[in-house]
């Protein structure tokens, strides 16, 4: 009896945790400006408060969610469904689960140049370019689509997700002390393009 309860203690909040992830963590909250990700391993999600908007995915039980922009409160609440296929053809619907979730503005969206980021030095050496958070959580994925560096009066526009030779030469022949903006064009897991632009130096 002792080995039972250690059993269900140990392994029950592993397979509770494994049932719903948002982004890739268990802590029910949604950001807003962001395309969430959430895993359901039980069923559907169905959310019908006017917070949600929920796309599938091309991976089993996964989900794309997004907090519509009309939502100012920090609470949700989230559905989980079953389908049932009865042998006469009819489809029942079956609410498993229910719950609250939380609402967060997501952390402030940044440009990456080598170890630098906005309003930062950045070292002629070290000219990868990324866009992310600030913060280390949620992991955004974003991907580059073009991006425009301006300094001196003259702009250069690249169009790739990455930094190109052309765009590093153009930053090399810079003197020391020169300001650069950086816009960028990126878009998510949905393919929805954002912006984001931002000032470093030489």
């Amino acid at each position: 009896m002792i080995r039972i309860l250690f059993y269900i203690a140990f392994f029950l909040p592993n397979i509770v945790l494994s049932q719903y992830l948002f982004n890739n963590d268990s802590s029910k909250v949604f950001y807003k400006g962001f395309t969430n990700t959430y895993n359901c391993d039980k069923g559907t999600p169905l959310c019908f408060d006017g917070t949600l908007k929920i796309t599938t995915s091309d991976k089993e039980n996964q989900y794309y969610v997004e907090v519509l922009d009309s939502v100012s409160r920090d609470k949700g609440k989230l559905n989980i469904a079953k389908y049932l296929n009865h042998p006469d053809g009819f489809t029942e619907k079956v609410f498993i689960d229910k719950f609250s979730f939380s609402i967060k503005t997501l952390p402030e969206t940044t440009i990456f140049i080598g170890n630098s980021s906005t309003n930062e030095k950045i070292n002629k050496k070290e000219l990868d370019l990324k866009v992310g958070l600030f913060a280390p959580f949620p992991i955004t994925n974003f991907l580059i689509k073009e991006y425009t560096i301006i300094a001196n009066k003259k702009a250069l526009i690249i169009k790739s997700s990455r930094t190109t030779q052309q765009a590093v030469d153009f930053i090399q022949s810079l003197k020391t002390g020169t300001n650069i903006k950086i816009e960028v064009v990126y878009i998510d897991a949905l393919d929805k393009q954002r912006r984001v632009q931002g000032v470093f130096s030489l």
